[in-house]
């Protein structure tokens, strides 16, 4: 197949779908030194979704970005050395490459079966736009905007949550391609980061300090407004990556702890027990008596 990007005909990389930074970044800071994948908890994975996608020069053209995001948002967001963030017209374009990569992929892989033919219709319009700006030929991607929303520990809470939300917000991945009524959207869940590219938006003056502008601007803002179903939709995620463990087999339950116990230090230290931690500090030990179901 040619380069989905610039449709080159030329021999294709294995390019990640999310950034390998994200993954190397989870390893390096986990209790056990490995991750594992919702799709298949019983196994370790060294590295994400990986698969033969861009060309030469247009994944050359991604890293350069992904470097830059990670180097000025990321690693000072995740290790706290900064909360706020300035950006340049990199930021635009690392974003609208991750929401392109991950709906091109989640396109190709599952059709969007949930989608209508209006909606996929405009999975399209967003789909060229997005390639059109990425390749220089459009000075923005209009309507086809990207907004980022920086995520952080929650200490205590006035409503119900899931027991894994610190987990799943500081510690986890999750993609996804969402339609609901007038709007469809493009979810990528990152460790610390929510990003959202949307397909079609139905209300934009209910977002405020979240978009990424075309030339430069604040990651960051003391004040955001979001819309209440994207926290619904957060809260909803966790839920299900709560059940995913328990598929986790007694086996390979024994196996993460046997590793935990042969290096507590690096427990200890881990992004892992900290998270783990700000659960607990919410819903105590509930976090732990766990029943599997039968």
């Amino acid at each position: 197949m040619p380069c989905r990007l610039c449709e080159a005909d030329d021999k294709l990389e294995i390019s990640h779908i999310v950034p390998k930074f994200i993954y190397k970044w989870l390893k390096e800071t986990s209790a056990t030194g490995f991750i594992r994948c919702g799709l298949e908890p019983n196994k370790r994975v060294q590295d994400g979704f990986k698969q033969e996608f861009l060309c030469p020069n247009c994944e050359d053209l991604f890293c350069d970005w992904e470097t830059e995001f990670s180097k000025t948002v990321f690693h000072p967001l995740v290790s706290k050395q900064a909360h706020s963030f300035r950006y340049s017209e990199w930021m635009l374009n690392f974003t609208t490459s991750l929401s392109w990569r991950v709906l091109k992929y989640i396109q190709e892989k599952h059709e969007l079966p949930h989608f209508n033919d209006s909606m996929k219709a405009e999975v399209e319009n967003a789909l060229q736009k997005w390639e059109s700006f990425l390749l220089g030929h459009e000075p923005h991607p209009g309507k086809f905007q990207q907004h980022v929303i920086p995520l952080d520990k929650i200490n205590s809470a006035t409503k119900s949550l899931p027991l894994n939300i610190n987990r799943y917000l500081l510690r986890s991945v999750d993609l996804d391609v969402v339609t609901s009524g007038k709007q469809a959207y493009v979810f990528i869940k990152l460790p610390y980061l929510l990003i959202i590219g949307f397909i079609k938006i139905d209300r934009p003056n209910d977002w405020k300090g979240t978009k990424v502008h075309v030339k430069n601007g604040v990651l960051g803002s003391d004040e955001y407004v979001v819309p209440e179903f994207i926290f619904d939709h957060l809260i909803e995620k966790a839920e299900r990556s709560d059940k995913i463990k328990d598929n986790i087999s007694d086996k390979q339950t024994t196996k993460i702890e046997k590793t935990a116990r042969s290096n507590i230090d690096r427990v200890v230290n881990s992004g892992t027990l900290d998270a783990l931690k700000g659960d607990v500090d919410i819903h105590g030990d509930k976090v732990f008596n766990r029943k599997k179901p039968n």
